[in-house]
């Protein structure tokens, strides 16, 4: 019986924290030297925080939200919180995305 995994324990980190810009040096895997998995770009499982905060960036987003400002104050208008309980602002929001990014 195999187990379905909603991340992969396996994924690679990248070498570089900013992608090479020469064609063909940006791979995170080889091709055909990793197991194809659903989720195969999840190191770990997400948290409650990051779903939560999904679910409040969709309804941004479906909102008609694009400028940062916008993401910023429709975040806040939603009583959605960053992760130290306190209201959203530019600067904790791009500290969180590149946290998520990496």
């Amino acid at each position: 019986m195999s187990t379905t995994l909603d991340h992969n324990p396996e994924l690679k980190t990248w070498a570089r924290i900013i992608p090479s810009s020469e064609p063909g040096q940006g791979h995170i895997e080889r091709p055909g030297g990793f197991d194809n998995r659903v989720w195969q770009n999840r190191q770990r499982s997400p948290e409650a925080f990051e779903l939560a905060l999904v679910a409040a960036l969709e309804a941004v987003f479906e909102s008609g939200a694009s400028e940062l400002e916008a993401v910023i104050a429709g975040l806040n208008e939603r009583h959605s919180q960053d992760r130290q309980g306190q209201p959203w602002t530019q600067e904790s929001f791009l500290q969180e995305m590149a946290v998520l990014g990496q």
